[in-house]
């Protein structure tokens, strides 16, 4: 016995669906193909931008507890100069980084290796300038197969902030995070990033 076929090609036309919608139009399958592609694009985007606000957020808390927590005491006789703090900074944490050296208001206080968000290992320079104390914090993104991570925002913009009485500016440059926490108003530590650092 043979198996029985479709031979009738008005049938066969009917049962036959192409995703090119050429040979026929099915209105209803294109809306939910469509509403089904946003909703995907939407949520991917969502995820994107929530996964930089929580790492920022994430980096601004951890910042603000080692801003509060009080300076090592060490062996250390007296504060270190700037062209000292630069070279042991740069040694620990790996990235290139310059500290104004002529610049009297500026007073390094202290440099040591901290542990930061997600356990990665940090850099930190408590300083003073113009009788404020502030911290700088510099974590190197961390690399997967020689590829750098992906920026929780674009390179050159600045994030800053306020949380806790606390203020804080975070910024990402040659593979690192860098984040400034202060005590004073946010413009004004605004203004010493982008006049120090940037």
């Amino acid at each position: 016995m043979g198996s029985t076929t479709n031979r009738n090609p008005a049938r066969r036309l009917d049962d036959a669906s192409f995703l090119a919608g050429l040979p026929e139009f099915r209105p209803r399958l294109a809306v939910v193909l469509v509403s089904l592609t946003l909703m995907v694009a939407v949520v991917g985007w969502r995820f994107a931008r929530d996964t930089g606000v929580r790492r920022v957020d994430a980096f601004a808390r951890k910042a603000i507890v080692l801003f509060d927590a009080a300076p090592s005491t060490g062996t250390v006789a007296s504060p270190p100069d700037a062209a000292a703090a630069e070279i042991r900074f740069r040694a620990l944490a790996g990235v290139p980084i310059a500290f104004p050296r002529d610049d009297p208001d500026f007073i390094p206080v202290e440099v040591r290796r901290e542990v930061f968000a997600n356990r990665r290992a940090a850099v930190s320079l408590r300083f003073r300038y113009a009788g404020e104390g502030y911290l700088l914090v510099v974590s190197a993104r961390d690399r997967l197969l020689g590829t750098p991570t992906v920026a929780a925002f674009p390179e050159g913009a600045f994030v800053s902030g306020e949380r806790d009485g606390r203020s804080f500016v975070l910024w990402e440059r040659e593979d690192a995070t860098c984040i400034v926490v202060s005590e004073g108003d946010v413009t004004r530590t605004f203004d010493l990033v982008r006049r120090l650092f940037t």
